[in-house]
């Protein structure tokens, strides 16, 4: 009878332990594509406001996790997996997990590292394309690197080149802001392949990190209503309770009024769980035209949000644009309309 008890009490105890090894699996469904023989540092998709277990990363799903130390060419510091630097024979599928004794969770990335192409300074694959409007002023922005901040939340500097060349900011038709180019009167003639250089030290060494970009000119409407860049009218897949943040981008007259709406209410109808706030990012060639960003944090995703789209409101006195980002489930090809 005792040895009866004692096996079921270690059932017991390894019910919790065969639960959590049957890990859930999601894969992130876009794979960024980034130069070889350069730093780079990669985020786990998982929110870790929702998930306050430490984040373990894993390569090509091995049970043995990424080494911790510093002094690996790959490994994993705080919760992101680093390259120092990346080379080809990296690419692949990480894995990053969460567990406890009740469950686990892993989200698959998969990471690409490619050379440049010969006789350019950059790989077509790794080209990020950014639209300006033309008869106006615009920016561009280097992307993905807020792992280069330092202890004072600062960016390292940015030196940007055009077709390869480096580029004069000359405070007059271009000018440098942190990881923005702010270009003065947007033309045809802008368009055309950027980079920006940025670097960063680890362990005493230097590494250098580059972006690539594609700027596009779109020739400017004459209507002088609010113009908003960014939504445009689309979908995004997220994954219930997670956080999300939405930003809506006008770009114009800093008196125009940017503000979000869900289901025909304002957001502060929804206070805690939406929360809105604003930023205003002058330009320093042209202090009648300024970035007005409205940015819409979801603190979790409940299951009304999929149901009507969030939509984002700028106005002036000459009229009104909207623009709205309809929120679907992973996986799921659902129309708005």
């Amino acid at each position: 009878m005792k040895v009866l008890l004692r096996l079921l009490c270690v059932i017991t105890l390894l019910i919790p332990s065969l639960e959590a090894d049957k890990c859930e699996e999601h894969e992130e469904k876009i794979t960024l594509v980034s130069p070889a023989h350069e730093i780079d540092a990669r985020s786990c998709p998982l929110i870790t406001s929702v998930h306050k277990e430490p984040i373990t990363w894993y390569k090509n799903d091995s049970t043995t996790p990424v080494s911790t130390e510093r002094e690996s060419r790959i490994h994993q510091h705080k919760d992101k997996l680093w390259f120092v630097p990346a080379e080809v024979e990296d690419s692949g599928a990480y894995y990053c997990s969460v567990r406890n004794s009740t469950y686990c969770l892993k989200i698959k990335i998969v990471a690409e590292f490619v050379k440049h192409e010969p006789n350019l300074c950059y790989n077509e694959r790794t080209v990020f394309t950014q639209r300006l409007l033309t008869a106006g002023d615009g920016q561009l922005v280097c992307p993905y690197l807020d792992f280069l901040k330092d202890e004072n939340n600062e960016l390292p500097q940015v030196h940007w080149y055009k077709d390869c060349k480096p580029l004069l900011l000359d405070n007059v038709n271009f000018a440098g802001v942190t990881n923005k180019l702010i270009i003065t009167n947007v033309n045809t003639a802008h368009g055309g392949h950027y980079m920006c250089h940025a670097s960063y030290t680890h362990l005493g060494k230097q590494y250098r990190v580059t972006r690539a970009i594609k700027l596009i000119t779109l020739e400017k409407s004459r209507n002088t209503k609010p113009e908003i860049v960014s939504p445009a009218n689309e979908t995004m897949e997220v994954v219930l309770g997670s956080w999300l943040q939405l930003i809506c981008n006008v770009t114009g007259r800093i008196s125009n009024y940017v503000y979000w709406k869900w289901n025909g209410s304002m957001i502060s109808t929804y206070t805690p769980v939406l929360e809105e706030d604003f930023i205003i990012v002058e330009n320093p060639l042209n202090r009648r035209r300024s970035t007005v960003l409205a940015r819409l944090n979801i603190s979790a995703v409940e299951s009304k949000f999929f149901l009507h789209p969030f939509t984002c409101l700028a106005k002036n006195t000459e009229g009104i644009s909207t623009a709205y980002i309809q929120l679907i489930h992973p996986g799921k090809q659902e129309s708005f309309i």
